[in-house]
């Protein structure tokens, strides 16, 4: 999967004067779409891209930012780039808000060629069917997850190809893809696509929540440790092991009591379990 070379704007003609194509819309051609052109190419015909602002924008950003957080590594996070979804039917360059890819290091504001991991629709001001019709061919070219954010109503809906859509309203969760588990996030409130202080929980805050957790839990860890080291009792290498990469602050503080107590280093590795 590779992003196109840089392609400048050239003069195709003026669109007022091209011919019509069976959708009731002029005719175009890759040349109209590049980099600030405000036009996509579906099947021949150019369909005017929707502005990104106020709520509109505010949701793509966010969405960038929790994807931004959570992709796994060799992952990238792309909006309004185009994507190549040319067939048989004609050439289509279209621009979802949000996409993710694998394999491409930098991202790059051009065509794109493959298939994203998930890509993501903002509804706001868009038209119905000007939305159906994008998230209907990313579907027909097997893109594997779309998501529609629908900003008005703040609600997520998720379809996959051959499977009946979900819809998630406000107090629901959505879950995430696989890929989005870097930080072992599995789920996020509807209400975190559309407010920035509910989406700040699950961006950086969620990392620096992990990271106080993580912290606590070597803490837990150590005092282990030390506490076995002071009484005397001496416990396996795989024992030290389990407890310096426990996660798990309940079972470390089960753990602490049973090195306070434990008559003996035996003792306390039979009662890990």
């Amino acid at each position: 999967m590779e992003a196109l070379p840089m392609r400048p704007p050239r003069n195709t003609g003026p669109i007022e004067l091209r011919d019509f194509g069976p959708m009731g819309r002029r005719l175009g051609t890759p040349d109209d779409c590049y980099d600030g052109s405000p036009w996509e190419l579906h099947r021949g015909e150019l369909v005017e891209q929707m502005g990104s602002k106020d709520i509109h924008g505010i949701t793509m950003a966010i969405l960038a930012a929790l994807f931004h957080t959570h992709a796994r590594e060799g992952l990238t996070v792309m909006t309004d780039v185009y994507c190549d979804l040319t067939d048989a039917s004609g050439t289509s360059l279209r621009a979802p808000d949000v996409v993710i890819v694998r394999d491409l290091s930098t991202p790059r504001n051009e065509a794109y060629h493959g298939t994203p991991v998930i890509a993501v629709e903002v509804r706001g001001t868009q038209s119905k069917r000007y939305l159906e019709e994008k998230v209907n061919l990313y579907l027909e070219h097997d893109w594997p997850v779309v998501w529609i954010a629908h900003a008005e109503r703040r609600e997520v809906q998720v379809l996959r190809r051959g499977m009946a859509s979900v819809t998630y309203r406000l107090g629901a969760e959505v879950p995430l893809i696989d890929e989005l588990d870097k930080h072992g996030l599995e789920k996020v409130p509807v209400a975190a696509f559309f407010d920035d202080a509910e989406a700040s929980r699950f961006s950086d805050g969620w990392v620096r929540s992990r990271g106080e957790a993580r912290g606590e839990a070597r803490g837990r860890a150590a005092a282990i440790l030390q506490v076995l080291a002071a009484r005397g009792l001496a416990v396996p290498d795989d024992v030290r092991a389990r407890i310096s990469a426990c996660a798990d602050t309940a079972a470390l503080d089960r753990w602490l009591a049973l090195a306070a107590t434990s008559p003996s280093g035996e003792a306390f590795t039979s009662a890990l379990g």
